[in-house]
Formats: C-alpha cells, sequence, structure tokens
C-alpha cells in the first residue's frame, strides 16, 4: 500500500471520529469505512501516536475486557490562548481589523527587502513585493476602470483566519497600505484598499484610486 493510500486511508478514519460525539471503537470505526477492524486500529493507533486522537475504555457489551474507543483528542488549554489574546485588539471586529492594519503597516516596515522599498511605482508590483518579504503571495489580479482586484494566498496566516478573520484582512491590508504610501508620492496618487476574507487561505484587495490629500495614516 503506498503512502498517499495510508494517508488517505487516515484521513477517513479521522472524519469518522470527527462525525461522531461518542468514543468508538475499531470494530465501528471499520465497519462505517467498509475496511478490516485490523485496517481501522491500525490508523486509530497512529493517529493517537500523532496526537489527534485519544482512548477511553468502554463498558463491555457483555462478559469480557472492557472495550478501547477512540476519540478526537480535545484542544489544549493553551490552544485558546493566542485567540484570546487577540481579541484585546478591540470590542468589535472593525476596531480588531484597524489595530491589525497598524501591526501589518509595522511589520512590513520591519521586514520590507530593498526590492520591495524601490518598486516600480506600480501598485499592484509594490503591493506584490511587500507581501513577497513576508512569505505571502498573489496568486491572482484583475484590473477595470475602477480598481485593482488583487487575490493572496494568506497561508501563513490561515490559523488566524479560521478564528478572527478579520485581524488576517487586517494585517493584509496594513501590509499593502504601507506599500502603496511609499510610492504615493513618486506616482502622484493614493489608494484605498479594501480587504476581503474569502476563505482561511485567502484574502481578497481592492485598490481604488484617491487623491493623495485623502490620505490617512
Amino acid at each position: 500500500m503506498s503512502e498517499s493510500t495510508k494517508a488517505r486511508q487516515r484521513d477517513r478514519v479521522r472524519e469518522v471520529l470527527e462525525g461522531s460525539d461518542v468514543g468508538l471503537d475499531a470494530t465501528e470505526v471499520g465497519a462505517a469505512l467498509g475496511v478490516h477492524v485490523t485496517s481501522a486500529r491500525f490508523h486509530l493507533n497512529n493517529l493517537v501516536t500523532d496526537g489527534v486522537a485519544v482512548t477511553e475504555q468502554l463498558a463491555p457489551d457483555g462478559v469480557g475486557r472492557p472495550r478501547l474507543a477512540y476519540r478526537i483528542a480535545p484542544p489544549a488549554a493553551a490552544d485558546s490562548l493566542n485567540d484570546l489574546l487577540l481579541m484585546q485588539l478591540g470590542t468589535t471586529a472593525r476596531a480588531r481589523e484597524d489595530a491589525a492594519a497598524a501591526g501589518g503597516r509595522e511589520w512590513v516596515r520591519r521586514h520590507a527587502s530593498q526590492s520591495a522599498q524601490t518598486a516600480l511605482p506600480d501598485p499592484v508590483i509594490a503591493v506584490q513585493a511587500a507581501l513577497g518579504d513576508l512569505g505571502l503571495r498573489i496568486t491572482e489580479v484583475a484590473s477595470d476602470l475602477q480598481a485593482h482586484h488583487v487575490t493572496i494566498c494568506s497561508c501563513p496566516l490561515a490559523d488566524i483566519t479560521d478564528a478572527l478573520p478579520e485581524i488576517a484582512r487586517g494585517t493584509v491590508r496594513g501590509v499593502a497600505e504601507e506599500a502603496l504610501d511609499a510610492i504615493a508620492e513618486t506616482f502622484g496618487v493614493g489608494y484605498l484598499v479594501q480587504a476581503t476574507t474569502v476563505d482561511d487561505c485567502t484574502v481578497s484587495l481592492r485598490l481604488t484610486d484617491r487623491p493623495l490629500l485623502q490620505k490617512s495614516r
């Protein structure tokens, strides 16, 4: 059996556990997937080894030893700490997004390379250079008479996006705003940046021209 096949079967076993409100033994998992109990137990034990699942003892169906059941491991207490800390950025989603945008500006100031700082005075190129320095990449660009539309792979921020998408999109917006401000004087125009969270790994930006007098930091 190839490693990819094993991985797919393990994913199916995990999905069965995720879909159950109670612990399941190897026989029940095997029956749910139409596989031999030995194969189900093999993948269940690997999930336990990886920390994805935990075991518990269930009363036997009749006379005999207790049954060994498996369930998805509960999240560690520390897993929620990051979300709780991020919630302190503001009491509303908009406030948290704006705070994250300020953080995104500082993030790119600290890590922008010389190539990003001297990028051609083109809005998409400037944003692409800044994002690239931070491990983010543009996957699609479309332009019309009103705006540039930029789709970004934000997978490095996926854990944040899943719980608090406003912080992920605010961070990306701040990076783009800082990059565009850096070329505004040369280009003679500022940009309004609007961010939308598409999914856990995608943020969409809309870049709209605006007079420099309206630019705010």
